[in-house]
């Protein structure tokens, strides 16, 4: 008797990861098909279209109907709300647009869900930081989550332009150890992202407020001579 319960159990671990398994691949499969959508839609550089974003989104809730916990799935659908905003008013954010304001705010939803799902990821903590400085909302959740981006990602090169991108539009705001970050963030991008830095430090105009610093860092120091 007991060998046969033995080889009950056996053979219902196994059905169990058969179906595991088979769920997982047909999440995959649907999760795979929105990337590649989003993927040749941003290969020139563009926001994707509403086709493709609709398609995508399509694709991700099937993928989350059979994997509800994954986060990988909820970052998807949280960049793909801020893809919508910015299809409908462009990078700059209007105060008036309630539309853009209301997708914005879902993909800071999802981003948040996705941050507790994966409170490790810096990617989210970056898109967080970003979606409120979209809001204007740079209080003590936009520069916490500048903070955890800086600590969990400190050499990731997106996450270094979203930090340098958020701390140089937030300069004037930020507290004086938020503004510490920033500056430990921009030399480390400097490293190899020297020509981004600069654009965003262009397009912000904020730098002479860093370089009025006593004390900078050798690459963020020698930028500041070129002013």
């Amino acid at each position: 008797m007991a060998r046969a319960g033995l080889l009950l159990l056996a053979a219902a671990l196994l059905v169990a990861g058969i179906h595991a398994a088979a769920v997982r691949g047909l999440a995959d499969v649907h999760y795979t098909r929105a990337r590649l959508v989003l993927a040749a839609a941003t290969q020139a550089g563009q926001v994707p279209g509403a086709r493709e974003l609709a398609e995508a989104s399509s694709s991700l809730r099937e993928a989350q109907r059979f994997e509800p916990a994954n986060p990988l799935f909820v970052e998807q659908r949280a960049r793909i709300a801020e893809w919508r905003a910015l299809a409908m008013q462009g990078i700059v954010l209007q105060r008036g647009d309630p539309p853009a304001r209301a997708a914005l705010s879902d993909s800071l939803g999802g981003w948040r869900e996705a941050a507790r799902m994966r409170p490790g990821s810096p990617y989210a903590w970056a898109s967080i930081a970003l979606l409120e400085l979209r809001l204007g909302e740079t209080g003590a959740e936009f520069q916490s989550a500048l903070e955890r981006a800086a600590l969990y990602g400190p050499w990731e090169p997106p996450v270094q332009i979203a930090i340098a991108d958020a701390g140089l539009a937030a300069w004037r705001r930020l507290a004086p150890a938020a503004q510490e970050l920033v500056i430990a963030n921009l030399e480390r991008a400097l490293l190899r992202q020297a020509p981004e830095v600069r654009r965003l430090a262009a397009a912000h105009g904020t730098l002479p407020l860093v370089c009025a610093r006593t004390v900078l860092p050798p690459r963020l120091a020698a930028l500041c001579v070129k002013l």
